[in-house]
């Protein structure tokens, strides 16, 4: 009856349509007609436009063909208004019953500690759908039978990740609760030892599970030992008059009598114990402890200490008036100094003794208690037998001290995301916000309301009227009106050099000792809340991660920045992944871990391209000067750091030729600052080496030395640059050093020949020039051409800060700023340096000397610059041509055609193909050095290497030199002086640093081919510049050379 009438329906309408003109279509499916409830779905659907229809089928169908088919559960509005936007359909999940979703989560709670941030929030934030005319529910059941691409759930049992295909992208990781329980942080921190050097009661407070007897143990000797450090720390606050003052941590406090038995607090007999057991805790971390006997008695007796905590609680909390402490203050005031250099905690202790006690099945500050007093401690844990027995509880030290905003507590929400496990990789939000409770701190209530800033918790609260009119009713202020209130303290630079940093510091610890715990997989990422308060010195401290942090829009700050991360995320995940210029939004990447070192038990190895993507990556950012500053952070305990600039030889004059040089050799002889000897003692009490190097288009300042020392090596480093001494001593002492050096560089005829060689090749450009410049230039250089030559070249703009090893770019990018940010970036009267075209000139030098055994000739033509396109297959070629030494083994079977002709007849002691690429020119050629009887010979054979090259090349010899090549440049980048060289070069010639894994795939693009129609561009039949030194006269006429550069055969 109902089917009839639906049809009965249908047909009404049809005839009322056509009388009226309008025009319906029917539903064409072949789905049987429904029944019952089922009717007004079915109306609905045969009264959909043509037009509507096509357009959701079209939808779904591309959708699916893209691979894009999403479905989210939970109120993640935004990330479904997202994904439609770039083209995605959704499929709806079954949503079911609130008496279903309550009793499912009750069921996982335990397992899924912290899951549920967002879950109090469902009815505020989950709205209807907007799907006015009803394409998405259409586009929805199009596609309900189709593979989802894309899960976004609240919760990570929604679906089974196990099932999921290696195609299918989730929000969450299997096992996360090694980091979002607070039984798995206490735990899991404890080793952070073995990841890095860092302490976690640095940035985590100390934390206990009394659910283990050890531990159980271990946190009532910490009580006890902290109520001793208390003790002391009230004798002294109380003779410098703070307790009188009332601090801000006591604001309106009320005394409470207990109901303590009236024992004389007896204050000698109570410092004495408090300092035995301080001593005793400082010689246990000293080891000295090992030397006592087993059976030695205790500091204190158990009456003892049951005295000594009647006395503390009668004194410091119920504020019972003791005698006059003055005689103690001194040898208080020294143990507390002790004890502060070895316990970073000690300034957030306060003087209460106050602990937290966390239930971690609970998520959203429910079941959170504080407490001063041991009894009352050990009574809320113990009296919830199934959570001790699971060892569930928590106890963790309370921030007594932390930094309040007028007087209100507060702490700070930051988002991070993990987009995989295995290599480790972090991403941070530059965004956050932060919570206040709605009462003024006090530390005479332990009420929630003035000591948790869970938003789920102060939101069913009405705030007091004696909080400072400037914390808004809604308790929550953006990161922005953060940074205002920390200006107005004078302490707005903090944000940026302390809390941000210490906050990155934090997560990246506390995801590398849970990373062997979670279950990597690869389209798997997850969105983190952590919460940090702050102490009175603004360094952060870690209190806890979520997953699945709350998107509730409660407030106007969480209505913006809540949908900007999760717009963010997208990008990151769907945009990123996929084209590593794309916009991260405020998203910035802070740990990716290097793929050799992310290696665990079970993954014996990894592949070549694979150990190229999970590199580290190279980062760059630019100053406001124009200072480029980039870094590469490998983890390791050491670093170098140094100042590429883009000067050179080739920036001199034949007048001043030399200048470059020589200012390197002053650089290190004294500063404004530091003399000579202050300087080398500076570097030499940190172990730390300090280098130059000066070549024909760069000069570079450089410093290796422990990670831990950067900011004094960035100090040092700015001085030699910017504060040289340029004494006329000095320049008049180094002046007979540099003279030297050229007498010994004309025992070198290597370099003799290859300067011979730029000589002849660039004759008449600064190309020409050679490093070091002619001898007359360094006996006539004066102090004013150095510092013309300064003043000329040693700008902002072109200089490049390189870093690599165990760096922090946000860290280096600071130090960059507080030390170079006043490098010029002008030039006087605009006289910028403009490097003329380096022409090259087929030519030769020979400089016969039959008394040298050897003679040394290099053959060469003009190559191409270091931007070129054709810089690979050049590089190839070479590679193909390769090098020899008569040390080497092998012989005939070298895998070099050129190498086995010279083993086997004995051509020459060594050759060695090379291409020295500058801004808009390069050489490309062979440096041989052969006996004087074989000169023709291996000339000969050498430029038969070059005409096979053009000719006759084959698909295994550009197999073989690609592979040569790549081994070459990943082995070329075995330490942190070699990448950070690598690093500052590569951005002064191409704006950027070219990561290995590009420069494989430009390798593995090269064919036999391009090799040949490149080397013919540069080779064949092109006049070469030859360099000869030594007994060579035997070297071939320059016209029998340049007429073997072609075959007349092709």
């Amino acid at each position: 009856m109902e089917a009839s009438r639906c049809k009965q329906s249908v047909q009404h309408r049809r005839e009322e349509n056509q009388a009226t003109n309008t025009q319906y279509t029917t539903y064409s499916g072949n789905d049987t007609l429904p029944k019952a409830g089922g009717c007004r779905s079915f109306v609905s659907l045969t009264l959909l436009k043509q037009e509507r229809l096509q357009k959701a089928k079209a939808m779904a169908e591309n959708a699916v063909k893209m691979h894009k088919v999403f479905s989210v559960k939970g109120p993640y509005s935004v990330v479904r208004t997202a994904l439609r936007a770039r083209g995605w359909v959704e499929q709806r999940m079954h949503c079911p019953s609130p008496n279903d979703h309550r009793r499912h989560s009750n069921e996982s709670r335990a397992c899924n500690n912290n899951a549920g941030d967002s879950n109090d929030e469902h009815s505020g934030n989950l709205k209807k759908d907007q799907d006015p005319d009803r394409l998405y529910g259409l586009m929805s059941r199009l596609v309900r039978n189709e593979m989802v691409y894309f899960y976004w759930t609240n919760r990570s049992d929604t679906i089974n990740i196990n099932n999921l295909q290696k195609e299918q992208i989730t929000n969450h990781f299997v096992k996360s609760e090694s980091l979002t329980t607070k039984v798995g942080l206490c735990v899991n921190l404890r080793n952070l030892y073995w990841f890095d050097s860092a302490d976690p009661d640095t940035f985590f407070p100390r934390c206990y599970r009394p659910g283990a007897q050890d531990e159980m143990l271990a946190f009532i000797a910490d009580y006890r030992r902290t109520a001793c450090t208390s003790f002391l720390k009230y004798v002294v606050e109380r003779e410098q008059g703070v307790q009188r003052k009332g601090n801000s941590h006591n604001i309106r406090g009320v005394t409470k009598r207990s109901k303590l038995p009236s024992r004389p607090v007896i204050l000698s007999q109570m410092i004495n114990s408090a300092l035995k057991v301080c001593h005793e805790f400082l010689e246990s971390l000293e080891h000295r402890d090992i030397d006592i006997h087993s059976e030695t008695s205790p500091t204190l007796t158990k009456e003892e200490w049951a005295e000594f905590i009647n006395g503390y609680y009668l004194a410091v909390h119920e504020g019972v008036e003791i005698e006059n402490s003055d005689r103690f203050v001194t040898c208080c005031k020294a143990m507390l100094q002790r004890l502060l250099e070895v316990s970073p905690q000690q300034d957030i202790d306060g003087i209460h003794n106050i602990w937290i006690i966390k239930p971690g099945a609970k998520s959203r500050g429910r079941g959170i208690k504080c407490a001063r007093r041991l009894d009352q401690i050990l009574s809320l844990v113990n009296g919830d037998p199934t959570l001790t027995t699971d060892s569930k509880w928590v106890v963790q030290k309370y921030l007594e001290r932390p930094l309040l905003v007028h007087g209100t507590k507060f702490d700070i929400r930051q988002w991070f995301l993990v987009t995989a496990w295995n290599p480790l990789t972090v991403w941070f939000y530059k965004k956050c916000y932060v919570r206040f409770s709605t009462q003024p701190y006090s530390l005479y209530t332990m009420d929630s309301s003035v000591h948790l800033c869970n938003n789920s918790i102060q939101k069913h609260l009405i705030p007091s009227r004696d909080r400072h009119c400037s914390i808004p009713v809604d308790n929550m202020w953006s990161d922005d009106q953060f940074k205002r209130f920390l200006s107005s303290q004078g302490r707005e630079a903090q944000w940026q050099t302390v809390i941000v940093p210490g906050m990155k510091k934090a997560l990246i610890h506390a995801v590398q000792t849970t990373q062997d715990l979670m279950e990597s997989r690869k389209n798997s990422f997850e969105l983190y809340g952590a919460d940090f308060m702050l102490g009175q010195d603004l360094c952060p401290w870690l209190i806890e991660i979520n997953s699945s942090p709350t998107m509730a829009s409660s407030t106007p700050v969480t209505a913006r920045l809540c949908t900007a991360v999760q717009e963010d995320t997208l990008r990151i995940i769907l945009d990123w992944t996929t084209d590593r210029t794309a916009n991260t939004g405020d998203f910035e990447l802070i740990h990716k871990q290097p793929i050799l070192l992310s290696l665990r038990r079970g993954h014996a190895s990894v592949s070549y391209a694979q150990s190229l993507l999970g590199g580290p990556e190279t980062r760059l950012t630019s100053l406001d000067n124009g200072l480029r500053v980039a870094s590469e952070e490998t983890g390791h305990a050491t670093c170098t750091v140094g100042l590429w600039i883009g000067a050179g030889s080739r920036y001199e004059s034949e007048k001043n030729n030399g200048a470059g040089f020589f200012l390197e050799h002053m650089a290190f002889k004294g500063t404004k600052k530091h003399p000579q000897t202050a300087l080398e003692q500076q570097v030499e009490s940190m172990g730390a080496h300090l280098s130059a190097y000066t070549s024909r288009e760069h000069t570079a300042y450089y410093m290796k030395t422990l990670a831990k020392d950067l900011p004094k090596a960035m100090e040092l480093l700015s001085e030699v640059i910017q504060s040289c001494s340029l004494n006329e001593a000095e320049i008049e002492q180094q002046r007979g050093v540099v003279l030297r050096e050229l007498e010994e560089v004309e025992g070198n005829l290597q370099e003799v020949c290859l300067d011979l060689l730029h000589a002849t090749a660039f004759q008449g450009t600064p190309l020409g020039q050679s490093v070091l410049g002619p001898s007359n230039n360094a006996r006539t250089l004066r102090r004013q051409d150095l510092v013309e030559y300064i003043g000329s070249h040693y700008k902002a703009p072109r200089m490049v800060l390189s870093a690599a090893g165990g760096v922090n770019h946000e860290e280096l990018v600071s130090l960059a700023k507080s030390h170079f940010g006043g490098l010029s970036f002008d030039y006087d009267g605009d006289a910028v340096p403009v490097l003329s075209p380096c022409r090259f000139t087929g030519s030769e030098i020979r400089m016969r000397d039959d008394a040298l055994p050897l003679a040394h000739v290099a053959l060469a033509v003009e190559g191409a610059s270091a931007a070129s396109p054709d810089i690979v297959p050049l590089m190839v070629a070479n590679s193909i041509i390769g090098s020899y030494d008569l040390t080497y083994g092998g012989g005939k079977h070298l895998s070099s055609r050129l190498a086995c002709r010279a083993a086997e007849d004995n051509l020459c002691h060594s050759f060695q193909a090379f291409h020295s690429s500058y801004c808009d020119t390069g050489l490309l050629g062979i440096y041989l050095v052969a006996d004087k009887h074989q000169i023709e010979d291996m000339v000969h054979w050498s430029q038969n290497a070059w005409m096979n090259l053009c000719t006759t090349v084959t698909e295994s010899d550009v197999a073989r030199g690609k592979n040569a090549l790549k081994a070459s440049l990943v082995g070329q980048l075995n330490g942190t002086t070699r990448i950070c060289d690598d690093i500052g070069r590569q951005v002064l010639n191409y704006g950027r640093r070219i990561p290995l894994a590009e420069w494989d795939a430009r390798i593995d693009a090269v064919t036999p081919r391009l090799v040949r129609d490149v080397c013919s561009k540069y080779l064949y039949d092109k006049c070469p510049a030859v360099a000869a030194v030594g007994p060579v006269e035997q070297l071939p006429d320059y016209n029998r050379m340049r007429s073997a550069m072609y075959w007349l055969r092709f």
